[in-house]
């Protein structure tokens, strides 16, 4: 077998989570008569979507981390 041997990494489906948050809620928050802080609430919802996002993508990188894709280290480590 050649190459590096390819690990299973189940969690990067946490990354779907942005995808649904944002395409696949907006027929649910959409008519929300709602509107915290006297904003409209599609746009609280898209802005709390940036911080899920954000947590989420920092949760794979720090999963991630251990794992070089390419096999080679950062350059100072």
């Amino acid at each position: 077998m050649n190459g590096p041997v390819r690990r299973r990494r189940a969690y990067r489906w946490l990354l779907l989570i942005p995808f649904l948050w944002q395409v696949g809620a907006v027929p649910l928050v959409n008519d929300v008569a709602w509107r915290p802080f006297s904003l409209p609430f599609p746009m609280v919802w898209q802005m709390a979507g940036i911080l899920v996002t954000s947590a989420i993508i920092a949760i794979v990188f720090a999963l991630d981390k251990p794992f070089p894709e390419f096999g080679h280290a950062e350059p100072g480590e």
